[in-house]
């Protein structure tokens, strides 16, 4: 009995599903134009969530940004350790 590993399973998931998403691109769309407008509609839909997504980590890193000279204060007493 031969032991399959894991991540040689996934591999070959990975490559079947990219074979056949790139077959069925190339296929379907030459045979079928209400296929081919719903891909175009998928690919526009994807690009829309990719645009989200950027502006969405822009947005949390401006947020989250750690630089002190964008937050002024009104000066203060400087900090002195405590010994």
């Amino acid at each position: 009995m031969t032991v399959v590993k894991l991540p040689i399973v996934i591999v070959i998931a990975l490559l079947s599903a990219v074979a056949g998403g790139a077959l069925s691109y190339v296929v379907i769309p030459n045979t079928d134009p209400e296929m081919k407008a719903l891909l175009a509609r998928q690919v526009e839909l994807a690009e829309e969530e990719a645009a989200a997504r950027k502006a969405a980590q822009e947005k949390a890193g401006d947020f989250f940004k750690s630089n002190p000279d964008d937050y002024p204060t009104s000066g203060g007493q400087k900090m002195a350790p405590r010994f």
